[in-house]
């Protein structure tokens, strides 16, 4: 049986997991599962209760059966450092072994204590006046604590598994959308946003051709942030305020009875239910945070020069939080571009048993993107 790859995507609403058979040309879903946290043992992105991670993973692993118990990983939170970088040309070996002598400045912890990675952008000659060109690599640098990165793998380590590889969860939302190595020269020269609402995370990157240009990791909002709003407004528990929100969604999107509606129905504000006020509300909100993401983004490719691929043409969804009726529509307005659903599984075989399942498979986005055109 060929070897198969774990992709782990650990969130604060739940725990993830889905089983690949990498293939030739596409690579095959074996098996997924997903088991809900409790709240507050992953927060913003962190660990907060390593023991109860630990009991969800293995309530995972024993759910989904899975064939190994080597694991990728993929982590997003504040404590991950994403920077465009210009550093000095070197073989890529070298390059590699210089990259702590060369950064060790620009972080916000000691070098010793981080875990770095990279992506080569482009290499560039460089000239300046009364000098020789030089050659230079433009990377984004990755750069996260090493505590925080460990305390995801003790905890995977808890349930017996062990981790293999830690990604970036933004860096493998754009391999599932396009791995490196099949984009078409049109493709490469567009700009497209991938949005990943989780429930109190959201991370944004964008890329052209599969190479990433720009990413953002934004804690404390997605769709608990909606959530709590709405509890805030009427003094409910956690529970009713979600599965209202679920419910009522955005104006026009609401998923309630003929007779719920016409309770409340019709109403000169413009809602289909109260409670749509303070999800408009606080859906306004994290629009704004990503509009102002991609706006930031765009500014600072405009004054690299880099106009033609400064524009974002296109604006993909994918997370829990992106579920909500409405938002994708509410985004693209004030986007003025097209919003769409992510499918990260474009690219992937699903057999018949995998199909129709709750979510369109939407949570192994990230999973996907973490194995899919990885190395055996």
């Amino acid at each position: 049986m060929p070897r198969t790859l774990v992709g782990l995507d650990i969130g604060s609403s739940g725990v993830r997991a889905a089983e690949f058979t990498p293939g030739r040309r596409r690579s095959t879903l074996r098996r997924h599962a997903e088991v809900p946290l409790p709240q507050g043992v992953v927060r913003a992105g962190a660990v907060v209760d390593g023991e109860a991670l630990t009991a969800a993973l293995k309530t995972l692993w024993s759910q989904g059966k899975f064939g190994t118990r080597n694991v990728r990983l993929a982590i997003a939170n504040a404590g991950v450092l994403v920077r465009q970088m210009d550093l000095d040309w070197m073989p890529p070996d070298d390059f590699r072994q210089a990259l702590r002598y060369q950064v060790q400045d620009y972080l916000p912890f000691a070098v010793d204590d981080a875990n770095l990675d990279y992506h080569l952008l482009e290499e560039l000659d460089v000239a300046e006046e009364g000098k020789e060109p030089r050659k230079v690599a433009r990377i984004l640098l990755v750069a996260a604590a090493r505590d925080m990165v460990d305390s995801f793998v003790d905890a995977a380590r808890g349930a017996g598994l062990r981790t293999t590889a830690v990604d970036l969860l933004p860096f493998a939302l754009v391999r599932a959308r396009r791995p490196m190595g099949l984009a078409s020269s049109a493709d490469a020269a567009e700009a497209e946003a991938i949005v990943d609402i989780g429930a109190d995370v959201v991370s944004v990157a964008v890329h052209s051709g599969g190479v990433p240009r720009y990413v953002r990791v934004i804690p404390g909002v997605g769709g608990d942030s909606i959530t709590e709003a709405v509890q805030q407004r009427y003094d409910w528990t956690w529970e009713e305020a979600e599965r209202t929100k679920v419910f009522v969604g955005l104006p026009g999107h609401a998923h309630l009875d003929e007779s719920q509606l016409h309770a409340v129905s019709p109403r000169s504000d413009g809602l289909d239910h109260a409670a749509q006020k303070a999800v408009v509300f606080a859906a306004t909100a994290l629009v704004e945070e990503i509009v102002s993401t991609l706006d930031f983004y765009r500014a600072g490719a405009v004054a690299e020069g880099a106009e033609p691929t400064a524009d974002v043409l296109r604006v993909l969804l994918t997370g829990a939080g992106a579920r909500l009726g409405g938002l994708a529509e509410l985004l693209g307005q004030r986007l003025e571009v097209p919003v769409e659903r992510l499918d990260a599984l474009a690219r992937v075989r699903t057999p018949r048993r995998h199909r129709g399942l709750p979510g369109d498979l939407s949570s192994v986005a990230v999973p996907a993107g973490l194995c899919v055109g990885a190395a055996r």
